[in-house]
């Protein structure tokens, strides 16, 4: 035992090491500098120096820009100064990075106020509540329909339609919202209490949750198959847990906080469970199916995951793998982003696996958003910058490692336009085999957010305005199940079902009725 731990962190230590390396290369390709002045040297496919790379993004964002029929100066002389609330995010932290050009082309002041994921949903909805701060906020798609309800039905922010449809502001040949898939757009828009709805943020980037990231050179030493549904994936867990190869089977986010609950979410849609009684508004996660998901879920990472399996964030997640602890990671491609490049060389992403009886996965799923406030005063010069921000180049180069040091892979909202470019030589690929097919089949096997069909829902309440009360109640139970064993998963839904049925109860109708989109 003390020997296989020795080994451990040493790989670690040496994996570490590749990070930093890794990190500046994509695929074989990097900023290279010649012998004699020291001027880097790189072609269309490599990865240029960071201060080379935001100055080339920067002119390139806003060549782009000019190319719309949009008065970008008509704020011009005004003064004006923005604030948007983010989370630390790779849209945050590349999209800083070149901000300036846009103050360059509009005269408009833009700043950015920045706090860890873990704190932002709760600050943000703070700052929301309290008003004024922000002109602008980072919006995902789970607390986005309480962003949408307030506080008492009147949203905290914008319906963007409007300033879309004013040509006065917006170019719609340019915008190109054609590019975003009906579901993104959809999962986005929420009911008013007059029939209408709004579109309250504009996407930046897409995920698909419950894929599977395996570690080829693991696989192939122990003749492991490539799993295909939940069964074959606990094998896989359990065959290298219990190898010589100095690493556990699977890791997957896993802690208590809220998101922590979305790739367990993909498992328990796919089990064919919900996680409440829209009719009655009660909760119903407790159900047969609902608990045999968390048996398969908490078992498998509480027996073949690492250490303290039940503290896995997204970050701790991601490292894991990424430092050689584990064969296997179920979770987003999105992850990547932040993953050893040689490691996700070394990797195949497998799409969302089938149900126990075969059923097509269900997937859970995430939008990257931008939102402009209710109580913003510029309301317009916000909307200019979103464009800017999100624009077709824009979304490319978010999606995409553009500058060394810069890892960011989170975007590919317009999904099929961003797979085009990289086909045709305008970005480097992500690394890992599978990426892109991985991406897309999990996002086909989305719910879409306004059901053609009664019955047809979001793969977790973000419809409504109490998602991530009722999310956070079942990441809490999921965490205990991985921690303690999968004996727990009944008696850990039963304990928190009461409290999800208090929040189902708040869910105002508009929310939940099968006609909530008809009067659109």
């Amino acid at each position: 035992m003390t020997d296989r731990i020795t080994d451990r962190i040493s790989r670690r230590s040496a994996l570490k090491s590749l990070t930093v390396s890794g990190a500046v290369g994509l695929a074989g390709c990097g900023g290279m500098f010649s012998d004699d002045d020291d001027e880097p040297e790189y072609g269309a496919m490599e990865i240029p120096p960071e201060e080379a790379g935001i100055e080339e993004w920067g002119q390139k964002l806003n060549a782009h820009a000019e190319e719309a029929g949009i008065d970008w100066q008509q704020f011009e002389g005004e003064g004006i100064e923005l604030t948007f609330g983010n989370a630390l995010h790779p849209y945050a932290t590349t999209t800083k990075q070149v901000k300036s050009y846009f103050e360059e082309l509009t005269g408009i002041t833009v700043n950015y106020e920045t706090v860890s994921e873990e704190q932002y949903w709760r600050t943000a909805r703070q700052r929301l509540e309290q008003g004024g701060r922000y002109d602008g906020i980072m919006c995902g798609l789970w607390p986005a329909g309480g962003y949408h309800y307030g506080s008492d039905g009147t949203p905290w922010v914008r319906d963007l339609w409007q300033f879309i449809e004013d040509p006065s502001l917006t170019d719609k040949d340019w915008l190109a919202m054609d590019d975003f898939r009906d579901q993104t757009i959809e999962l986005m828009t929420f009911p008013n209490g007059d029939g209408t709805s709004d579109f309250i943020g504009f996407p930046n980037g897409i995920e698909a949750y419950g894929c599977t990231a395996i570690h080829k050179p693991t696989f192939e030493k122990l003749g492991l198959p490539e799993p295909t549904n939940f069964t074959e994936l606990e094998s896989c867990a359990t065959k290298i847990s219990v190898s010589d190869q100095e690493r556990e089977g699977i890791v997957s986010r896993t802690s208590s906080g809220t998101l922590s609950a979305a790739n367990w979410g993909t498992m328990f849609k796919t089990y064919g469970a919900d996680w409440i009684d829209r009719e009655n508004k009660e909760a119903a996660l407790n159900s047969e199916q609902g608990i045999k998901s968390l048996e398969r879920f908490g078992g498998m990472l509480h027996k073949y995951g690492p250490e303290n399996p039940g503290s896995y964030d997204w970050y701790k997640n991601n490292n894991a793998y990424s430092e050689g602890d584990v064969g296997m990671m179920y979770s987003t491609p999105q992850t990547s982003g932040i993953v050893d490049t040689q490691i996700m060389e070394e990797t195949k992403w497998l799409p969302p696996l089938e149900g126990p009886d075969g059923q097509d996965p269900v997937v859970d799923t995430w939008v990257w958003a931008t939102a402009i406030t209710a109580d913003t005063d510029h309301p317009e010069a916000a909307w200019l910058f979103l464009q800017w921000a999100n624009s077709r180049q824009a979304n490319l180069m978010l999606s995409t490692r553009q500058w060394q040091g810069d890892q960011p892979r989170a975007g590919y909202a317009r999904l099929e336009w961003v797979d085009q470019q990289v086909k045709s030589g305008n970005a480097p690929p992500v690394p890992g085999e599978g990426y892109m097919k991985a991406f897309r089949e999990g996002m086909n096997g989305v719910p879409g957010g306004r059901p053609s069909e009664p019955d047809v829902y979001p793969p977790v309440p973000v419809d409504t305005n109490q998602n991530m009360k009722i999310m956070s109640e079942a990441a809490s139970a999921m965490s205990n199940v991985v921690a303690n064993g999968p004996s727990t998963a009944a008696a850990e839904l039963d304990r928190v079902a009461p409290t999800i049925t208090e929040h189902a109860k708040n869910i105002p109708d508009r929310y939940v009725a099968a006609d909530r989109f008809d009067n659109k």
